[in-house]
């Protein structure tokens, strides 16, 4: 593969770890779903995630089951998706990856508090302005999640004028 930016992020064994997944993407902690990428390939990524047991989102989403969202799951894979699209956009940090579409969702199993999600994402096709991708999410080997879905690629800028006059403030 060719050199990206997101290798000054990669370890010697080409892993990314949860430090370096915040320089990638413009999430905060408590919305972050992945901790390590242990596979980034131009057109595949596998990541992980362990869902916390202490999480305030786990508590409040089945108060006597406490199971991760099937969505957040799905988040999971988008997030996953975006490292991997990330890697093929040179001006990556001036862009936005944005869900579009998901044409896909089935939510075939949970996780729960202490399990690691494992994501498999493939780069279906990438164009200037969106990247069309499908992904399957497991636990232990088991699938509990498949998504197909579009990423918007939206420059930061443009979105963030475009939302400030939308909510009528200044641009």
């Amino acid at each position: 593969m060719s050199s990206s930016w997101i290798d000054e992020f990669r370890a010697e064994d080409g892993s990314i770890d949860r430090a370096a997944l915040f320089h990638i993407l413009p999430y905060g902690e408590d919305f972050l779903f992945i901790d390590r990428v242990t596979k980034l390939e131009p057109s595949r990524i596998e990541a992980s995630f362990r869902v916390p047991a202490d999480s305030p989102l786990l508590r409040s989403h089945f108060r006597e089951l406490s199971i991760m969202p099937g969505v957040l799951t799905g988040e999971g894979l988008a997030q996953s998706g975006a490292v991997l699209v990330s890697q093929h956009l040179a001006d990556a940090r001036e862009k936005f990856l944005l869900a579009m579409k998901v044409t896909e969702a089935d939510f075939i199993g949970v996780a729960q508090p202490g399990d690691q999600i494992d994501y498999e994402v493939e780069l279906l096709k990438l164009g200037s302005r969106m990247a069309r991708l499908r992904g399957v999410a497991s636990v232990a080997g088991k699938t509990v999640a498949k998504f197909a879905f579009v990423l918007a690629i939206a420059p930061r800028k443009e979105l963030k004028e475009a939302l400030t006059r939308r909510r009528g403030g200044p641009s």
